[in-house]
């Protein structure tokens, strides 16, 4: 009889098996290679049955990956760091200073920068081990596929700006925050507070500095870029037509890309988005498409009455829990019997449910609105009380995951 495998060659053989599916893909449709070279594809915009096997190789690779390094080498991992080259990348333009298609001694670069060379070598050259920049030959640097991004892409640029000055300095100041503010449940209270020696919440300190705020929208514009945050999500996956004519309010719905995309496919729907002045303010009506502005902050009382429906797309995840109690009671007074609440956000599995590269993701993204503004992304459980806290007239009627979408559509009905 024949030796069980092990879970290190069952692992391997998982990589490549559909290594091999992509390799004979890319060869057969004449498409190039992944590569970290300066001309590397940035994205191989594989058909589905083929970004599958890529999850799947990368999935397998990473725990084949961190059971080869041992329990000792995992922890020894996560150095101090990680983030300094990116940080020393944004502080100083470095992506723009090197030649997107040629190359630069160490010397003129620092010389372009105004820093000690051997510094700027040292941490650079870390930044190479990491894929970002390439020495072709000793004492020159040139661009490598993931640092031409952020030479040539403002929202690469701006997420990593974001990260480094907004997000790292969050995080590391988190731990002292809940040592300070044990109960977590002020945006005014969190690792971004201290970091940034401010009273005041992540987003309303943000943007009193415009600069800051530009590069914030930027870094988010990066981040939500992909099929996973497509609003064909929210349009193709409710029943819209079965409003006839009825009125949508997008609430904290910024310049209007989710209401113009639902005016554009049903026309018969009256949409008004509502945000903070200034926001509203940057905006603009388009024409031929029922879509309004209005200037409403959502923790005050609903001015709209009897709407069929009240959307909140991405944004619960930003506040505490007795914050979003507090959004939905101020819509209370303004539902009719019927009235339709939905919200398209993350809504959390369970531990171990999802592949762990996935995991690893959703939960960073959790501990991150920690960090910013003790705001949280919820189970299913936690979404259900978050009704039943506001108000028992609230009836939770269920969630869709759409297929593809990184955000579910979570909906309740108010029967008061």
């Amino acid at each position: 009889m024949a030796s069980p495998q092990s879970r290190i060659a069952e692992l391997a053989a998982t990589v490549a098996t559909h290594t091999n599916r992509i390799d004979n893909y890319l060869s057969e449709k004449g498409l190039p290679y992944p590569s970290f070279e300066a001309d590397g594809p940035s994205n191989l915009n594989l058909p589905p049955d083929i970004e599958k096997s890529r999850g799947v190789v990368l999935e397998a690779s990473q725990e084949l990956n961190d059971l080869l390094q041992g329990p000792r080498e995992l922890i020894f991992n996560h150095t101090h760091n990680q983030l300094v080259y990116l940080k020393f990348i944004s502080k100083f333009d470095i992506a723009k200073k090197v030649p997107v298609d040629g190359e630069i001694s160490y010397e003129d670069l620092a010389a372009s920068v105004g820093v000690d060379c051997a510094a700027l070598r040292r941490i650079l050259r870390m930044g190479i081990a990491c894929r970002v920049f390439r020495e072709p030959r000793p004492g020159v640097i040139a661009h490598s596929a993931a640092s031409k991004q952020i030479s040539e892409n403002s929202n690469v640029a701006d997420w990593v700006g974001a990260n480094v000055d907004d997000m790292w300095p969050s995080a590391e100041k988190a731990v002292d925050a809940l040592a300070k503010w044990p109960l977590a449940e002020e945006p005014s209270q969190t690792g971004f507070s201290l970091a940034n020696g401010t009273s005041k919440p992540f987003y309303i300190d943000l943007y009193e500095d415009p600069e800051r705020a530009r590069r914030f929208g930027g870094a988010m514009s990066f981040f939500t870029t992909g099929p996973g945050y497509s609003l064909h999500h929210l349009t193709d996956n409710y029943s819209w037509s079965s409003l006839g004519h009825g009125t949508v309010i997008d609430l904290g719905g910024s310049h209007g890309d989710a209401a113009f995309a639902l005016a554009r496919k049903y026309p018969n729907l009256h949409l008004v988005v509502q945000d903070l002045p200034e926001v509203v303010a940057s905006s603009r009506e388009q024409p031929d498409v029922d879509v309004k502005f209005m200037a409403h902050d959502f923790f005050e009382e609903q001015p709209i009455k009897n709407a069929e429906v009240y959307l909140y797309r991405w944004v619960f995840h930003n506040w505490p829990d007795k914050y979003c109690v507090k959004i939905l009671r101020a819509l209370a007074p303004a539902l009719k019997k019927g009235s339709r609440i939905l919200i398209m956000d993350f809504v959390m599995p369970p531990p171990g449910v999802l592949p762990n590269s996935v995991e690893r993701k959703l939960r960073a993204m959790d501990v991150t609105m920690l960090e910013i503004g003790n705001a949280k992304e919820r189970d299913l459980d936690e979404w259900k009380a978050l009704f039943e806290q506001a108000d028992q007239r609230f009836v939770f009627k269920g969630m869709q995951q759409p297929p593809g979408s990184s955000l579910a559509i979570l909906e309740a009905t108010w029967e008061g």
